[in-house]
């Protein structure tokens, strides 16, 4: 199979659309991410994968938590603060109206819901680590509003 049909072929998969955050003393990262997936029930648990040259993923690595805000087609807001990325260094949340999950990672409020996560390992992926994560605590925002879901164009691209 040729990688141009492997690309379209990965291109079908959904996924949601959520901000991942972490904090490691004063220091925030988040970005805009869509690999991820629930993978137990008992303890609640999910997997999301991030780029290794991520600096959440570096954040991540040292505090040992990290908080995904799921995104709806209503989060306007978030969507444009990260759609194209927040450069390392600045307020990844200027602008937006937050709240502070248990661990002070800033939530956006216009999420559909949240969910404070504890890693638990990391496994190499290639040019991404999977981050296995216990769920700690979470909770909807928007109590009727739809996860947002997305198809993209081409497998081997966000």
């Amino acid at each position: 199979m040729s990688s141009s049909n492997i690309g379209q072929s990965l291109a079908t998969i959904p996924s949601g659309v959520f901000v991942l955050a972490s904090r490691q003393g004063e220091a925030t990262s988040a970005i805009l991410a869509s690999f991820v997936q629930q993978t137990g029930f008992n303890p609640p648990s999910l997997v999301v994968a991030i780029g290794k040259d991520r600096p959440v993923f570096r954040r991540i690595e040292e505090s040992g938590f990290f908080v995904l805000s799921v995104l709806g087609s209503d989060s306007k807001a978030s969507l444009k603060r990260f759609w194209k990325g927040v450069p390392e260094g600045t307020d990844p949340f200027e602008g937006l109206d937050t709240r502070l999950s248990e661990m002070g990672i800033p939530i956006p409020n216009d999420a559909v819901a949240y969910l404070e996560c504890r890693l638990r390992r990391t496994i190499d992926a290639g040019d991404h680590c999977l981050c296995l994560a216990d769920v700690t605590d979470g909770g909807r925002i928007v109590p009727d509003a739809e996860p947002m879901v997305r198809i993209r164009k081409n497998g081997f691209e966000y």
